[in-house]
């Protein structure tokens, strides 16, 4: 692990061989927790802040699909929950069209947006801040904005929000996960389709039984046996999940959940 603090991040981007110095328009106010080296990226390291998640396991299947199958070339994409950017800058590394990255951590914000303005700066990552107070997958997407993908490594387990970190663990009575299926039918184009990557199996038993309630189709991009695997799990499990018509600007009725278990 190496640690760093404020400006020196300009320092580790030179070693690397970065394309960008010194941003004004880049918060390099966080300490730098560690850095990371990943076969998948075009160049460079990804930079963790702290208080940032990482843990790339989560989601080796999301990167070779992304790498390998090429299923973000020439699309426009929606990261929730994008964390370090590590993702969001993968699609733009292999040919997105647009990628919209969202996080409710602000830390999260920052790394995301100095990780791809080192290793994506050819491109243009549109990160948004998540508010507090209206923390739904969509809430910081208007109403006519649609998208070819959406992809989340989202929170896997039920509890209690105590600290910005807290966010990428918990979705509190998983209304993260119920305000992503109901958005879906809004904003995915026709066609598109949505990868939601989870290592936890009471979660994904939830997302199979919510998505099928609503008329989607439910699929798992993964050759384990659900029901054989530890109730939390690495690598992470890629599952594929589309609406019946994913027609743009479609109404959206929410679906009422029972309440959900610890």
């Amino acid at each position: 692990m190496r640690c760093f603090r404020g400006i020196v991040l300009v320092a580790i981007c030179l070693s690397l061989g970065c394309r960008t110095e010194y941003r004004e328009d880049l918060d390099y106010s966080y300490n730098v927790q560690q850095t990371w080296t990943l076969p998948e990226l075009s160049f460079g390291e990804i930079v963790q802040f702290e208080s940032v998640f990482w843990e790339p396991d989560d989601t080796v299947s999301l990167r070779s699909k992304i790498v390998d199958d090429t299923i973000a070339a020439g699309r426009s994409v929606l990261e929730i929950g994008t964390g370090t950017g590590m993702i969001s800058i993968l699609c733009l590394q292999n040919d997105a069209k647009t990628v919209v990255a969202t996080d409710i951590n602000p830390a999260a914000v920052a790394c995301a947006q100095y990780n791809a303005a080192m290793l994506a700066a050819d491109y243009k990552l549109d990160v948004r801040l998540v508010p507090k107070e209206d923390p739904g997958a969509f809430a910081v997407i208007t109403t006519d904005e649609v998208f070819d993908l959406i992809i989340s490594n989202p929170p896997w387990e039920n509890g209690e929000i105590n600290k910005p970190l807290d966010h990428a663990f918990y979705d509190p009575s998983f209304k993260l996960m119920d305000s992503l299926l109901d958005g879906l039918p809004v904003h995915l184009n026709p066609g598109g389709k949505c990868l939601l990557a989870y290592g936890h199996v009471p979660a994904i038993k939830r997302l199979r039984s919510e998505a099928e309630r609503r008329g989607f189709t439910f699929k798992i991009l993964d050759d384990r046996e659900l029901d054989s695997l530890d109730e939390n799990f690495l690598p992470g499990m890629l599952i594929e999940i589309k609406p019946p018509l994913a027609t743009p600007n479609a109404v959206s009725t929410p679906v009422s959940s029972p309440p959900a278990n610890d």
